[in-house]
């Protein structure tokens, strides 16, 4: 049997002719159902970050989250800090983008927040805080921020918390000495394991309120935490350096005054105090400080003594007494270096100061009698013309010459008295007496 070409191929083009009749309508319908059928607006449990969007356009789903993250920031809801003692975080350190948020959102599930920490800005406030952060707090504050904000969540970001500071941590500091009386040993006692959280004071009566033991553990303090950012809170030096005390660390301690530090670094640290016999070491220990801190001590003066003079009548003519000894004064500058990326950062910590103790000298105020000389007894006559008395025999040159005793002359008699002498006559006579051959005339009366 003979194949007709012809007819064959006409066959075939009907073939694909009604092969593209059917499915090209199929595939136009299918497709106009898939469009008519598109979802437009967000499922019934959508959310954008934590902001329900469901039933909502894009649009209107932008709207709504860009009005819940401007209600969140006017609550100040981040703090950070330790315990009852925190700080706000402030929102503009976190910039929110609502519109790329909602566009990458899943219509049927929704999604994340995103957003933007700014790096200089947040160093910026970090710096402000009253607390140090080191750089893994620095990283891990940065993660809290981001993730509590993708939520327009509230919460409080404890640096003390970090793995960092939680650890028992490094020596940062050290000081040995040897303790002097059992009261400082008691206070050593209570200091065995300190724990001081961030921004804590730290005082040195809560161990021991001896003024004595207390002045001295709180000199040995002053020593060690010169040596750290910690701030030195309270210290007042005494008028005069005691004994066995460094000049430029010195603390008075008594009935009012203290010492006392802060803790100025985002984690905690230990003040761990061992004892051997009287010999004592006291170490801080925690998380490494990022800054080099070292003590430097300039000006160091000695202040000359003066003498003072003082007169008293109680001391014996020409006596002198040293009532009290002088003593030098002193001065010193204690300075805190710490040295960061930036430079070195130079700062006052104390200036001491010791007044001379002045040198006073008591002389008597009564003047020195001249010597006084008696002379020799003087020679008195008895009845028969011998003197009563014998010679002199200090002085053998009166009593004694040539070998021959000299006899005292005889007394003499006074002279007696000469008459009184007559007054010349007065030739003129007293004019109140009558004139020779004057009558006088009778007598009155």
């Amino acid at each position: 049997m003979m194949l007709n070409t012809k007819r064959f191929a006409v066959h075939t083009l009907l073939l694909v002719l009604l092969v593209v009749l059917i499915y090209v309508p199929s595939f136009a319908l299918i497709s106009f159902t898939g469009k008519a059928t598109e979802q437009t607006t967000f499922s019934e449990t959508a959310k954008v970050g934590s902001v329900p969007v469901s039933g909502m356009s894009r649009k209107e789903a932008e709207s709504a989250v860009q009005k819940a993250i401007t209600e969140w920031s006017k609550k100040t809801p981040l703090t950070t800090g330790t315990g009852e003692e925190t700080l706000p975080v402030p929102t503009e350190l976190v910039t929110f983008d609502s519109e790329e948020s909602v566009k990458k959102a899943s219509l049927k599930t929704g999604g994340d927040l995103i957003l933007s920490i700014d790096d200089e800005m947040l160093q910026s406030f970090l710096s402000t805080q009253p607390v140090s952060y080191s750089q893994e707090q620095t990283e891990a504050f940065k993660t809290w921020l981001t993730n509590t904000s993708k939520t327009l969540a509230e919460g409080n970001f404890d640096p003390s918390q970090t793995s960092e500071s939680s650890a028992e941590g490094e020596v940062v500091s050290s000081i040995t000495f040897s303790t002097r009386s059992a009261a400082e040993e008691q206070m050593i006692t209570g200091m065995a394991n300190v724990e001081i959280k961030p921004d804590q004071l730290m005082n040195v009566k809560t161990y021991g309120m001896d003024p004595i033991a207390a002045s001295y553990v709180g000199s040995k303090l002053y020593e060690l935490f010169a040596k750290t950012p910690f701030e030195i809170v309270e210290r007042m030096p005494h008028a005069t350096l005691p004994d066995d005390i460094t000049l430029g660390y010195d603390v008075k301690i008594d009935e009012k005054t203290d010492f006392a530090v802060r803790n100025t670094q985002a984690s905690v640290y230990r003040l761990v105090a061992t004892q051997e016999g009287s010999d004592v070491t006291i170490e801080l220990r925690g998380a490494p400080i990022k800054e080099a801190v070292t003590v430097v001590m300039e000006g160091e003066k000695t202040i000359p003594f003066r003498t003072i003079t003082r007169y008293s009548a109680t001391l014996s003519a020409g006596t002198t007494n040293d009532t009290q000894a002088g003593e030098e004064g002193k001065s010193i500058e204690v300075y805190r270096v710490m040295k960061t990326a930036k430079g070195e950062k130079k700062k006052l910590l104390s200036l001491d100061f010791y007044a001379a103790v002045p040198a006073v000298i008591t002389k008597s105020s009564q003047e020195e009698q001249a010597p006084v000389v008696v002379p020799p007894t003087e020679e008195t006559p008895s009845e028969d013309g011998t003197d009563s008395e014998t010679p002199d025999e200090s002085n053998p040159e009166d009593s004694q010459t040539d070998g021959t005793v000299e006899t005292p002359d005889s007394p003499t008699s006074p002279d007696s008295p000469e008459s009184p002498t007559v007054p010349d006559e007065d030739n003129q006579g007293d004019p109140a007496s009558p004139v020779d051959d004057e009558s006088t005339g009778k007598a009155v009366g």
